[in-house]
């Protein structure tokens, strides 16, 4: 059990009252806890030590007072006391969100569901499960229940559980069938074509060749060819699926492909970064400098897929929450 614990006070003007709540805005988005009314509570951790040290900073700057300590438990708490009391705090947040998810899963389960609306309120949801899994400091074992919904939920979007209705399918390939294939898109391909050809690469044939036709060209289907992110293709999106998570489904790559990271370049692609993951925008920002950059698509693919290969090392190797 922790026995260093970091509290923090402070007084603003009560005029200013902006200022109060954007302080007070700060302190819950780090998970900190009141303690007997008086002080916020926060465990002592590094990463947090640095947030409370400019918050402090911030504090005096608007003609406040604050008083930031790294001591032990108050005389008359305990450590499993002060745990507690966090405990208690995510417990709750875990079930609002808890009670929101129920009503979508019900949805979901009901023939002619609004899926595009329904992935919209997961994908939100899935956001703030994630923020608050990063101050969920002594989980109490609501966030697995949680996690286990939400996963729930996109299967029944997906058409995968076992209630789904009929809906968006997405029939199981071998990748065995799929080598030595050349693949057919757009011109100036963007997020979900190349995060589609990452995947192929990686995960379906190492050898995959890519051919780009222009833009409202309608390729015949061909023995030797596979056309992918367009009309008449034999990957595209289906229902509220993009390519992307379409080529997931068909070679059961879910496992091998981090949610985040199909969050991520979901996100992007239906241009809808404030339900994505917090990184979302940052990816975006980059592969916008890039295409704009680089106007021949194979060295943006090239680039794109070392990219991806950043991106799935970053998710795939745990870090705590402690990115510099």
């Amino acid at each position: 059990m922790n026995n260093k614990w970091f509290f923090f006070s402070f007084t603003l003007p009560a005029k200013n009252q902006t200022a109060r709540m954007r302080v007070w805005r700060r302190l819950n988005g780090l998970g900190a806890v009141i303690i007997k009314g008086a002080l916020y509570a926060l465990p002592a951790r590094p990463d947090l030590h640095e947030q409370l040290t400019w918050l402090a900073k911030e504090v005096d700057e608007l003609g406040g007072e604050a008083l930031f300590l790294e001591t032990g438990t108050p005389a008359n708490m305990t450590s499993s006391d002060l745990a507690a009391c966090f405990t208690q705090a995510r417990d709750a947040d875990w079930q609002a969100i808890e009670q929101e998810i129920l009503p979508l899963l019900d949805q979901a389960r009901q023939p002619g569901f609004d899926a595009d609306a329904l992935e919209s309120a997961r994908r939100k949801l899935a956001k703030r499960a994630d923020a608050l899994q990063a101050i969920d400091y002594f989980p109490g074992g609501r966030g697995p229940r949680v996690a286990a919904l939400l996963a729930e939920l996109a299967a029944l979007l997906a058409g995968d559980g076992p209630d789904a209705p009929s809906g968006p399918a997405v029939p199981k390939l071998a990748a065995s069938d799929y080598l030595g294939k050349i693949w057919l898109t757009r011109q100036r391909p963007y997020i979900d074509r190349l995060a589609s050809f990452w995947l192929v690469r990686r995960f379906i044939d190492p050898n995959a060749r890519l051919e780009f036709v222009q833009p409202d060209a309608q390729p015949a289907a061909r023995a030797d060819a596979v056309r992918f992110d367009m009309a008449k293709a034999e990957f595209t999106h289906v229902g509220p699926l993009t390519t992307f998570e379409v080529l997931c489904a068909a070679f059961s790559l879910e496992a091998r492909v981090p949610a985040r990271l199909r969050e991520v370049i979901r996100a992007i692609d239906l241009n809808d970064i404030e339900a994505g993951p917090s990184e979302a925008l940052g990816v975006k920002q980059v592969l916008d400098g890039m295409t704009i950059a680089q106007p021949d698509d194979m060295l943006l693919t090239d680039n794109a897929l070392a990219l991806f290969d950043a991106l799935l090392a970053s998710y795939s190797t745990p870090t705590n929450g402690e990115h510099k």
